[in-house]
């Protein structure tokens, strides 16, 4: 009897010490989550943040404001303390800048357990220990399908005369570089033409020829949508996500994965440095990253699941990236490069767009 207690005292001692930071509820605690507004903001609150709530008996201020890279400027003016306690939504060049410079609290499985269960390529891509990626997601192609004929190449949008001719001029859409998606589209444009992240040019060649059939231009994603909904725009490069969300509310239009390929984006939550309740945001990543969230999370955002072993429906796993070798496949540009360049790419699109 004594030596079977002594073996329960003693498992429960190893429990406590393997996950320190198990939270009671206690509803005088406050979390403040950064992510973004738009569509995003009514989902994720429903599906990740009022749970949570329920969950651990806590209070979330969810701050719905700004772009990834508007909201690591605020973690670098403040010097690590933004006035929330989780930047729920960096992109990987953020989160490369925020280690380097010393903004981001490191991480471990200690803090956040189901770190473990992450695609083994996730850390070719962030730093290890940076951050919890959330949700995966990719650059499509999108068309007006009532509009255009089906595209098959990045070549399609980055020159659409060639396919559809002047029926096309004022139809195209064009985002800031602000916006990641813009990067990962002028990427493509350059690999078209034999470059790359190291060599541009090829892509500022075909921005100057694109300009002329241009129509719109956006910085935030969510800005293209009312343009999608009014017809303008016919053609565009968009995140997945976004893509299977707005097509499936009735938008008439078709994602593809173009003959060269795409490029993958981890969307990420990371706690600043100077974050106020940083155990309560380590309990936040790692309910991001459970299996039962990461699907909820996926069928309501359209998105890929971060881990392996997260059951969907079969009909909508076909257009997501589910397996080890759909993500080897994946391209995910060096966000070090990225990160490095993007103001000299900015100025260089700026310059050509006017």
């Amino acid at each position: 009897m004594a030596q079977t207690l002594r073996r329960r005292l003693l498992k429960g001692a190893a429990a406590a010490v393997a996950a320190p930071y198990v939270i009671t509820a206690r509803s005088q605690e406050t979390l403040i989550v950064n992510t973004q507004g738009g569509e995003y903001q009514e989902l994720v609150e429903r599906v990740v943040i009022r749970p949570f709530e329920k969950k651990f008996g806590v209070k979330v201020i969810h701050d719905a404001t700004g772009t990834a890279s508007q909201d690591y400027a605020k973690i670098r003016a403040s010097r690590g303390a933004p006035g929330f306690d989780v930047a729920g939504l960096l992109t990987p060049p953020e989160v490369i800048l925020g280690v380097k410079e010393g903004m981001l609290e490191k991480l471990s499985e200690r803090e956040v357990p189901n770190l473990r269960h992450l695609w083994d390529k996730t850390w070719q891509v962030i730093p290890p220990g940076s951050g919890a990626p959330h949700t995966l997601q990719y650059a499509a192609l999108v068309y007006h399908k009532e509009k255009l004929e089906r595209p098959r190449s990045w070549d399609d949008y980055w020159e659409p005369q060639k396919k559809y001719g002047d029926k096309v001029k004022g139809h195209v859409i064009q985002y800031n570089p602000a916006n990641l998606l813009s990067v990962y589209a002028l990427i493509h444009a350059a690999q078209l033409g034999k470059g790359g992240v190291d060599n541009m040019e090829p892509a500022w060649q075909r921005l100057k020829a694109q300009k002329s059939y241009v129509g719109v231009v956006v910085t935030g994603s969510a800005e293209a949508v009312p343009h999608f909904e009014n017809g303008q725009v016919w053609i565009s490069p968009y995140w997945s996500a976004r893509s299977g969300y707005y097509i499936d509310r009735g938008l008439p239009f078709e994602m593809i994965i173009p003959e060269e390929g795409v490029i993958g984006l981890f969307d990420v939550a990371c706690v600043p440095v100077g974050a106020k309740n940083k155990k309560l945001a380590y309990e936040f990543l790692n309910w991001r990253l459970d299996p039962a969230i990461q699907r909820e999370w996926a069928l309501a955002y359209f998105s890929s699941p971060t881990r392996p072993g997260v059951e969907l429906p079969a009909k909508f796993a076909a257009s997501q990236l589910t397996t080890q070798e759909q993500i080897a496949r994946t391209q995910f540009p060096d966000s070090d490069v990225i990160g490095a360049r993007r103001k000299d790419w900015t100025l260089k699109w700026q310059e050509i767009m006017g």
